[in-house]
């Protein structure tokens, strides 16, 4: 397997085993490593992670292996963006990014691979995701299908697309471009007063994410990312010590494999009906009806 695979792990050894044991098959021999440094103000995490990069150093299998091990914590934001800008620069402009929790099915990286070749002078296109949430397949005749939402559970992009990304989040903060993505993007109301205030919680620190910063940066320059109708990776790190994914009750979605040869859509057009299913089920109905729920626990 011979396209390059960023890892990206951080305090968490025994996902770090279980990401190498589950890689050990398909022996990827271009590997790409990502540590952050320890916080200094969390007891203990500093031999977590000096647990982490022992596995690391030693990868059991033969390959090319890059590292960059950070000295001083940058967060999730800094830390992972700088790392893919260092890794696609570094790598010969387009790969496979893999944080510590997801595991992928091996079909994933054929399915990245034949896909990085097929849409690699596409400037339209932007990301190939692994993952769809969905716990049955898509409602699509083809493998795979484009959509405005982006997927970070294990996926897979070019140097080309990744030069977009805006920290900035320009997109947002400059009225008139906000406005376009409103009128291209949302149908209602409710999308856009969703959006606004996650985006605000991103710029004023509140959540340290770099992937919403990307999905941002895509919107901005009218892009598409690729949703695959099999969820193709499993993120096993809903947990308490995960950094965003921190409910041990949510139950992730297994990973599938997908067959070969690929069928591909007839177009690159976005689907309307997996946009729909993005936002009703994960952003801001999923989140209308929490609050409904949360306001209800609290009249009774």
């Amino acid at each position: 397997m011979n396209t390059p695979v960023l890892l990206i792990h951080f305090n968490r050894p025994d996902i770090t085993q279980a990401a190498l044991k589950a890689l050990a098959p398909l022996a990827p021999s271009r590997i790409w490593v990502l540590c952050d440094a320890a916080r200094p103000h969390k007891d203990g995490e500093a031999s977590k992670v000096a647990e982490v990069r022992a596995l690391l150093d030693a990868i059991p299998w033969p390959c090319e292996v890059r590292r960059l091990y950070r000295e001083e914590n940058l967060g999730c934001f800094r830390n992972l963006s700088d790392g893919i800008t260092w890794f696609l620069k570094d790598c010969g402009g387009e790969g496979i990014i893999l944080e510590d929790d997801c595991i992928a099915d091996p079909s994933f990286f054929d399915y990245c691979a034949e896909l990085l070749e097929r849409y690699r002078d596409d400037p339209t296109v932007y990301a190939i995701a692994g993952h769809n949430r969905s716990p049955i397949p898509l409602s699509q005749t083809s493998d795979y299908t484009f959509s405005n939402y982006f997927e970070c559970w294990g996926w897979a992009t070019w140097e080309r697309a990744w030069a977009d990304f805006d920290p900035d989040m320009h997109a947002w903060t400059d009225p008139k471009s906000w406005k376009a993505i409103c009128q291209r993007v949302f149908p209602g109301i409710r999308q856009r007063l969703y959006w606004e205030m996650m985006f605000r919680k991103v710029r004023n620190g509140q959540r340290d994410s770099w992937a919403y910063r990307y999905f941002l940066s895509i919107w901005g320059k009218q892009g598409k990312t690729i949703i695959p109708s099999l969820n193709l990776t499993e993120n096993i790190g809903f947990r308490e010590d995960g950094t965003h994914a921190t409910s041990s009750k949510v139950v992730c979605v297994p990973a599938n494999a997908v067959s070969f040869p690929l069928a591909h859509p007839e177009s690159t057009t976005i689907s309307l009906e997996t946009d729909r299913w993005f936002e009703d089920n994960f952003h801001s109905k999923s989140f209308v009806k929490r609050m409904q729920w949360f306001f209800s626990k609290l009249r009774k």
